[in-house]
């Protein structure tokens, strides 16, 4: 079995992201649009990702997620269990993050995901959908995100390396990155339905 990556580790960096990416002006291909410089590109891992508290909450949510489906197999449910289990989590998260900015950098495509200019469920979560595996560049082309496929698929090879037998980089790993894309459409859905989420849980606040 792969290990779980819990429900709640998309909401958590979305949380994050609302308050750490970058304005967004304007849209690629649109008059006055400014892709991100360097010193952006720099804050957003740096700042936005290791300099913030819930890159580290993330693994544990993961990690208690893991432990209580007994995954992997072979690791005790005990607290070096979960050392192990939140240790993987962060080390595969940081791996993902690291290799898809900087190569989106060579690359010179924008990590940051701009939600559709359309209208309709269907349309939108298809969007959400395609952009899971798209990133614009400067010129506002939708281009492969390969940075993106290459950190997930390397950062689930990587940690299930030291997985107890008999799980393999080429087998768990592999299917590991799979679930990783998998997170990462969900990630897209709940970026391109947040106001829509942030209106609706606006009518539970308390006077």
């Amino acid at each position: 079995m792969l290990a779980a990556r819990s429900a709640a580790s998309p909401a958590i960096q979305l949380t994050a992201e609302v308050t750490t990416q970058p304005a967004i002006s304007s849209y690629p291909g649109e008059s006055g649009f400014v892709s991100l410089t360097g010193s952006e590109r720099t804050s957003l891992f740096f700042k936005g990702y290791l300099g913030e508290p819930s890159t580290y909450l993330t693994p544990l949510v993961e990690a208690g997620a893991s432990q209580l489906a007994g995954e992997p197999e072979g690791w005790p449910r005990s607290f070096n269990g979960f050392n192990r289990r939140s240790g993987t989590a962060l080390m595969l998260n940081t791996v993902e993050a690291g290799i898809h900015n900087a190569g989106d950098a060579a690359l010179r495509l924008d990590p940051r995901y701009f939600r559709c200019r359309c209208s309709g469920g269907w349309r939108r979560s298809w969007y959400a959908f395609k952009m899971t595996a798209l990133a614009y560049d400067g010129d506002g082309h939708a281009r492969l995100d390969l940075p993106r496929f290459a950190g997930d698929y390397a950062g689930s090879m990587l940690v299930t390396t030291w997985y107890p037998s008999p799980y393999s980089p080429l087998v768990q790993g592999v299917k590991m990155g799979h679930t990783q894309l998998g997170t990462d459409f969900a990630f897209n859905l709940l970026r391109e339905f947040s106001p829509e989420m942030k209106r609706f849980l606006r009518k539970f606040r308390l006077p």
